[in-house]
């Protein structure tokens, strides 16, 4: 104290901790409760959790005392757990609605058409419908990674076995799909059930993939019932600019649809190392139509179903495979018509 001056003190500061700064070793809350709910999120809702963990993560960071206390390590793991739980759980709801591009899945024994209806049709309708199948597949172990439904046309029956021709898209989910040389085998993961009319589904084998990226592939499936056809083709492409054709599959699920068009144009695509002929129809091609078939007005197979523009942007424009591609590359041994290419007709 100065003589004199009562209460003045002129010594060194004195530094007393006060607010905040107090509790520095105390924990953020904020990260803890990030961290809690990003836990919570891997066996909960993680879409929800997931996304409050991120939040309160982010809050405990940005508070104004943040640094000064302990947890910024926690708040950091827990928006990153969050996001992660976040994602996980997305990809399992969208995994549960079906793989996007591949088609509503469903039960395929939930499509038996009305048989009455088939019975009906005109014969080179009839045939047609008969030929048709629906193929499911399923990704991975258990379903895990989602199931698919496209189309298939049965092109020989013998000896209680089916030979169907679809596009490699729809049974082989490692199909590259970029036109390139170069090999990929088949989905080790895969497994096919195939619907045939007139009887319960069944497991399909799949026999042999073109190469070079093109989109075709057969697999065999057994016969139960007495309603499955053969479909009638040509061995030599009979398409013309204009001709009116029709569309057989399973548009969105809707199992042996069938929808009319024209001939829109006959077009070349390079695939790798070879140039195969498509038929772009205005025949209503939709996802699920895929490796289902294209047929002149009287019944004949001339086409694969196997792309389609965006709805959203075009519509009338679907293009098919020429069958006649088909012939010269499938091998031998799996019982396509023989070296003189015979007709299967009625």
């Amino acid at each position: 104290m100065s003589p004199g001056i009562p209460g003045t003190y002129r010594g060194p500061a004195i530094s007393i901790p006060v607010g905040p700064a107090a509790g520095s070793d105390r924990w953020n809350r904020m990260a803890v409760a990030s961290f809690v709910l990003a836990l919570l999120g891997i066996p909960l809702f993680g879409i929800v959790t997931g996304l409050l963990a991120v939040v309160v993560g982010g809050l405990a960071l940005a508070g104004k005392h943040s640094l000064k206390r302990r947890g910024a390590g926690l708040a950091a793991g827990g928006i990153l757990l969050g996001i992660a739980d976040f994602a996980g759980w997305a990809i399992v709801l969208f995994q549960i609605g079906g793989v996007p591009g591949l088609e509503l899945a469903m039960n395929v024994n939930e499509f038996e058409p009305d048989q009455f209806a088939l019975d009906s049709l005109p014969e080179h309708l009839n045939r047609a419908m008969m030929a048709n199948v629906l193929i499911q597949t399923q990704q991975g172990i258990d379903n895990l990674w989602g199931s698919a439904i496209g189309s298939g046309v049965i092109l020989r029956i013998a000896n209680g076995s089916a030979l169907i021709v679809t596009n490699r898209h729809v049974v082989d989910s490692n199909f590259p799909g970029n036109h390139s040389d170069e090999p990929a085998e088949p989905g080790e993961g895969d497994s096919l059930r195939v619907k045939l009319v007139g009887q319960p589904n069944v497991v399909g084998q799949l026999v042999w993939v073109a190469s070079g990226g093109i989109d075709l592939a057969l697999i065999r499936a057994a016969v139960t019932s007495d309603k499955p056809l053969a479909a009638w083709w040509n061995a030599v492409p009979n398409a013309t600019l204009g001709d009116p054709v029709f569309a057989v599959g399973n548009p969105h699920g809707l199992g042996w649809t069938l929808t009319r068009g024209d001939v829109s144009q006959l077009r070349q695509q390079r695939y790798g190392g070879s140039t195969l002929r498509v038929i772009q129809t205005s025949a209503a091609i939709n996802p699920g139509n895929s490796g289902g078939g294209l047929y002149d007005e009287n019944g004949y197979l001339i086409g694969i179903n196997t792309w389609t523009r965006d709805k959203r942007f075009a519509e009338g424009l679907g293009f098919a495979i020429s069958f006649q591609e088909l012939l010269p590359l499938a091998p031998d041994n799996l019982e396509l018509p023989d070296s003189q290419l015979e007709n299967n007709t009625p």
